[in-house]
């Protein structure tokens, strides 16, 4: 999208016909964060440093698909898809894609018994992302609650930076599971 003025009706075009496919999957791509030393931010830190800097798709991808096109952003009149359909596609498509080589993924993506019990409730119209490519670290709006292996970490709109309910998913390396590299 960095290279694609969503302004102009053939770019809009372009951006429609990838993120629309019936099977595409939306996700950030997990951009590392880097201060403004050039270091990068390892481990488990939150919030981010003050310095924290990486491209805005890493704070705003999915509240911009969510504004863009299931709400129907600015310069689109209409939604592009349904919200169950953006859900879809930023939840369980991403997943299905992992569970084949991490089965961990087999309880990510869905809302049924067994499950992990990782909810965003959030309000389509107030729905926005706020990162910019000179403050990328800003946190989208309209996002009332989350919560993570069932414990909240977002209630009412505010964060509990205390709660740390998240498990790392690892996928074993070829050699453990007898598949050659």
């Amino acid at each position: 999208m960095h290279f694609l003025r969503p302004d102009k009706p053939e770019d809009a075009a372009m951006l429609d016909l990838s993120v629309l496919h019936p099977d595409a999957a939306i996700a950030s791509d997990a951009m590392p964060w880097v201060r403004g030393d050039g270091s990068l931010v390892e481990g488990d830190v939150w919030p981010l440093p003050e310095d924290a800097f990486a491209h805005p798709r890493s704070a705003g991808c999915f509240s911009r698909f969510l504004a863009g096109w299931a709400r129907g952003g600015p310069g689109r009149l209409q939604p592009k898809l349904t919200l169950i359909e953006a859900i879809r596609k930023t939840s369980l498509i991403p997943a299905q894609i992992l569970e084949k080589s991490v089965p961990q993924m087999r309880s990510k993506g869905r809302i049924q018994v067994g499950a992990d019990a990782d909810i965003v409730v959030f309000d389509l119209a107030a729905v926005q992302d706020e990162a910019t490519f000179t403050e990328p670290a800003q946190r989208s709006t309209g996002f009332q609650h989350v919560f993570v292996n069932g414990t909240p970490i977002i209630q009412d709109g505010k964060e509990n930076l205390e709660a740390r309910p998240g498990r790392q998913i690892r996928r074993r390396v070829a050699e453990e599971v007898g598949q050659p590299r």
